[in-house]
């Protein structure tokens, strides 16, 4: 989807629902939790981890909060919710408001009930792991490597569906064992479209969802504060990503201090199997790297400016540097490019691409179209 459909309100999706108040109706059944209202209902899906009874129904309000402020409808919960979660509800649907007027109102959200924390004792964090380098570094970053760790990987979000999920989760098993972690799988379809504007509300509602058992999750970076503003608007930023708080639980955002080519010099340093990782999203070929996309081009050029050479963990492994001008036309890819730029003037490292220069001088030309 182009930058322009996110900001532009199509016809099919025009609010039906403005100023009302909309009850969802909260159900779980052991490990799986539905959520339901007239014309939305949703999922979610736990396996690795018990889910307690009666599991805080706060996490509800992440995952609805797209479809509100899309629709312009007030959020109530059947159930008693976390009044922090609530009031940063509330804040965000302002901000968000303020950043996509044409797309996004800012919304009202209760509960029923007074709210409290059943006391049982938790674990002391969740992240959430992908395979990519951006949740790998963030963990290897951030874990105790005394303690035994426990990741989350959510299927029905990025382009993992049920189809390549198995196959992402056999791949990257190794990776999380070597980490000293243990895996939770969360199913969801509580993704809403734009997934660029509303990933980070689906991410923060299923570390909520385990928030009885642990005491915070982590949120690996997308990108640095830096990149943060050409990137705007983005789900997963350093301003919204600090409301996704509760009166006991937050979401802590890991990596944000630094880029993604210093993140990948970083995993290879710390001898992280390259082959286990799975950063490409064509959905044909995950959880492998199909080497001609975009990421996979610009992953390739990370990988010969920090270490000097390309791993063979690309179905195509083959790299020339005129395929770098294939990320010259996409606003991501330029802020990746400059990142990459700025590394290996750093390290001294420009001359293992030669034409990496001559790039980042067209994106200055194509920045003022």
């Amino acid at each position: 989807m182009g930058f322009s459909e996110w900001l532009g309100w199509r016809e099919r999706g025009r609010p039906s629902r403005r100023g009302e108040t909309v009850t969802f109706e909260v159900t779980q059944e052991g490990d799986s939790v539905t959520i339901q209202a007239d014309g939305i209902d949703i999922y979610f899906a736990v396996e690795g981890i018990s889910l307690p009874s009666g599991t805080d129904p706060s996490f509800v309000v992440w995952g609805l909060l797209p479809w509100a402020m899309e629709e312009g409808f007030n959020l109530h919960i059947n159930r008693p919710i976390d009044p922090q979660v609530a009031a940063n509800a509330e804040r965000l649907s302002q901000i968000w408001e303020m950043w996509v007027p044409s797309r996004y109102r800012s919304i009202g959200v209760s509960g029923q009930g007074e709210w409290s924390r059943a006391q049982r004792s938790r674990l002391p964090q969740v992240q959430l792991f992908s395979g990519g380098v951006d949740s790998t570094f963030a963990i290897l970053s951030n874990r105790n490597s005394q303690d035994h760790g426990f990741v989350a990987t959510v299927c029905g979000i990025d382009k993992i569906t049920e189809a390549n999920f198995a196959s992402l989760i056999a791949k990257t098993e190794p990776l999380v064992k070597s980490l000293k972690c243990s895996r939770i799988l969360i199913r969801t379809s509580a993704q809403r479209d734009p997934s660029g504007l509303t990933h980070g509300f689906t991410l923060a509602s299923c570390l909520f969802l385990l928030s009885d058992l642990f005491e915070q999750g982590t949120l690996a970076a997308d990108w640095s504060h830096a990149a943060d503003l050409p990137m705007y608007p983005w789900g997963s930023n350093h301003v919204t990503n600090e409301y996704f708080a509760g009166s006991d639980f937050a979401v802590r955002t890991v990596g944000a201090e630094v880029g993604r080519t210093e993140k990948l010099a970083a995993i290879t340093k710390a001898g992280i199997d390259p082959h286990l990782l799975s950063f490409c999203r064509e959905r044909k070929v995950i959880p492998s790297n199909c080497g001609t996309c975009r990421k996979c081009i610009r992953t390739k050029a990370m990988f010969l400016i920090a270490t000097g050479s390309i791993p063979e963990i690309f179905v195509d492994n083959s790299f020339e540097e005129r395929l770098m001008k294939k990320l010259i036309d996409s606003r991501n890819e330029r802020v990746q490019l400059f990142d990459l730029y700025f590394y290996a003037k750093e390290h001294g490292s420009l001359d293992r691409i030669p034409a990496l220069a001559g790039v980042i001088e067209e994106c200055r030309v194509q920045a003022k179209q």
